[in-house]
């Protein structure tokens, strides 16, 4: 006969069963992103009230914790990590592929398997997205099962232009993780700032951050004990980081330091972008000098140091826009030139090129660079590229009739730094890294793809969350999902129910008036003004961006000057009528042509203006006016840009 007390819990899980079974199915469907391959809803329910403690395998528990601590934040809800059994469990299964993961809920219990450490980060991001759409306080009983697509899905991020704090980056990432992105691409040193400390060269953050009119920007760097927190804790999310040191140009920075190793020697300055260019000094000599023995040297040092702090299988060199005039010049560099029988300047990059390859492959790493290191066949099979020149096609094309791996970064689809209007969401979702040109033999060889971001303006961590989101999200479900499961309109509708869900995790992302808009096009007819109104610039024109487009009341279509500006230029709006105003505000620039340098003016009359607003350093001007009558409104420039202008809109309210 069955003791009581054995029979109490068989009794209660008879119960939940047969409630379960009258309860019926919670929701009909579940939004995630990226939507995952296969999501069976049954019915029944689990209560988050039951979400107390998680079961994780001793070599999960960080990947646990640091979710417990995610959770703790967004949600409200304090979990406990143990090796007892728990209504989350966190199982490992060797028999998923990598990355691939299991999530299955029950009426009493959540159970995720995984092979991996990424799998299960992968399945918690899953967890993590269900509880904050939760519908009252419960989930659905379901069964999913997924697994991405590529291998490398990620994001590059300009460290040197303008500096991220540690726990800025750790914001970064674990955002990066709850949409199952698995790789960050570090650009650690730039013209701008070397920001890779090494203890046998300390001068290279003393004098590689440093700025003289700039005290408060100097001094931002990476020790190594700072880059090895961000391992860990990005590791505790699933995700590498790739350390990527900007070799042999890009190094004015470097240079500053140790100037030993340009072709000219003498004195350099680190610079920020704030510097205007005009004071920028020796920027066309930006490259180390190839012909000296010591900067080959020098460059496996480095290697060397990267790989003491980052367990990743890549160390990106960089490669791009390197410029060979000064190369061309110097007698070391022409020594070398005659010595290994060169024909054209490019190939004293290349021979760099090589030589850091072999070194870099003799340490068990591959070789990562920026696709010009192609243009000469300098790269192998050996090697991987970033494809990231215009729309890609060329340098891809290029590389995979070599047989060299791809990560797809085009500027047409992937450079987030370019603003809404030329890299439009629905762009970068509708985009994909394996184009038509790709043969089926060749697919394997296009490992992925990332977002970049390259941050000349772009200063403050919101920023970069407004110029990412909701375009790396787009990004992500075109990493994990295959094309045929993929859908602008369902996603559009799953990205606007998940702003509320962005703004519960801390994303400052951007609310695009026009998410449903392709890439801005204009035409050579003019748009239609907004108000009865005709437009006054000395600005030179740049058909068919015409002015008209700063004034259709549209903001992903806008008016593109054909030249730089400087304070003889302006740019007025005169209304048929004078009209009461409330408020005015101008949207300028989409990449980095943003007017900084101007006043905001208006008048009652068309002829006498008064100043009523300044333009900040995100072009952008904003004034209340408080309903006063207005008859123009005028941008002044006042100062000296080196940009050819844009202005996207202005806003009369």
């Amino acid at each position: 006969m069955m003791k009581k007390s054995t029979m109490l819990p068989l009794l209660a899980a008879a119960v939940s069963l047969f409630l379960t079974g009258c309860e019926g199915k919670l929701v009909e469907q579940v939004d995630l992103i990226p939507q995952a391959q296969s999501v069976t809803i049954k019915n029944g329910s689990f209560s988050l009230a039951d979400l107390r403690t998680m079961q994780a395998p001793a070599e999960w528990t960080e990947n646990a914790q640091t979710f417990a601590g995610l959770l703790q934040k967004s949600a409200g809800i304090s979990l406990t990590v143990s090796d007892i059994d728990a209504p989350l469990s966190l199982v490992k299964n060797d028999q998923l592929g990598d990355e691939a993961y299991t999530l299955n809920i029950e009426s009493g219990r959540i159970t995720l398997q995984a092979k991996d450490a990424q799998g299960i980060s992968h399945a918690l991001a899953t967890l993590h997205q269900l509880i904050l759409t939760a519908k009252d306080n419960k989930l659905p009983v379901l069964n999913i099962q997924d697994k991405p697509r590529f291998g490398y899905r990620g994001l590059m991020l300009d460290c040197s232009r303008h500096f991220w704090t540690v726990d800025e980056l750790k914001e970064t990432l674990s955002q990066m993780s709850f949409f199952k992105l698995n790789t960050l691409q570090m650009h650690l040193t730039d013209n701008n700032a070397w920001r890779l400390a090494m203890d046998k060269y300390p001068e290279l953050t003393e004098k590689g951050t440093f700025y003289p009119d700039f005290p408060d920007m100097s001094g931002k760097y990476y020790t190594t004990d700072d880059l090895k927190e961000l391992v860990r804790y990005a590791r505790s999310l699933g995700i590498e980081i790739i350390p990527e040191v900007d070799l042999p140009g890009h190094s004015t920075a470097l240079l500053a330091a140790m100037p030993q190793l340009s072709c000219k020697g003498g004195s350099f300055e680190a610079y920020p972008e704030e510097l205007p260019f005009s004071q920028r000094k020796r920027g066309n000599e930006n490259m180390i000098c190839i012909g000296n023995p010591e900067s080959i040297r020098f460059a496996q040092e480095v290697v060397d140091a990267l790989i003491q702090i980052f367990p990743s299988p890549y160390i990106h060199l960089g490669g791009d826009e390197v410029p060979t005039a000064i190369w061309e010049k110097c007698p070391k560099c022409q020594a070398l030139y005659k010595k290994e029988g060169m024909k054209e300047p490019g190939e004293i990059q290349d021979y760099f090129t090589r030589k850091m390859s072999e070194y870099i492959r003799s340490k068990g790493k591959t070789m990562v660079g920026w696709d010009e290191i192609n243009d000469r066949h300098a790269a192998t099979p050996e090697d991987m590229l970033t494809v990231w020149r215009d729309n890609g096609l060329k340098a891809q094309k290029a590389a995979l009739e070599r047989g060299i791996p791809v990560v797809m970064c085009p500027q047409h689809g992937c450079y987030l730094d370019w603003g809404y209007a030329g890299n439009s969401t629905r762009k970068v979702y509708e985009w994909d890294p394996i184009t038509d040109q790709v043969t089926p033999e060749q697919a394997s060889l296009v490992k992925g793809g990332q977002g970049a971001l390259w941050t000349e303006r772009v200063a403050t961590q919101d920023r970069v969350e407004w110029m990412l989101y909701p375009r790396l999200a787009a990004l992500s479900e075109v990493f994990w999902c295959e094309p045929s499961a993929r859908n602008w309109d369902d996603f559009y509708r799953r990205i606007t129910a998940f702003y509320p869900v962005m703004k519960q995790i801390g994303i400052n992302f951007y609310e695009d008036d026009a998410l449903n808009e392709k890439e801005f096009a204009p035409t050579q007819e003019k748009p239609m003004l907004i108000r009865p109104a005709s437009i006054d610039t000395n600005i030179p024109l740049n058909p068919p961006y015409h002015p008209e487009y700063a004034f259709d009341g549209k903001n992903n279509s806008f008016f593109w000057g054909g030249s730089t500006i400087n304070p003889t230029h302006y740019f007025t709006v005169i209304l048929t009528e004078p009209t009461d105003v409330n408020s005015i505000e101008v949207i300028t620039g989409d990449s980095k042509d943003y007017i900084t340098k101007a006043d905001l003016l208006i008048s009652a009359d068309g002829n006498e203006f008064q100043k009523v607003g300044t333009f900040d350093e995100l072009g952008q001007a904003k004034a209340d006016i408080g309903g006063k009558p207005v008859k123009a409104v005028k941008i002044q420039v006042t100062g000296n840009h080196t940009c050819w202008p844009i202005i996207k809109e202005i806003i009369l309210k």
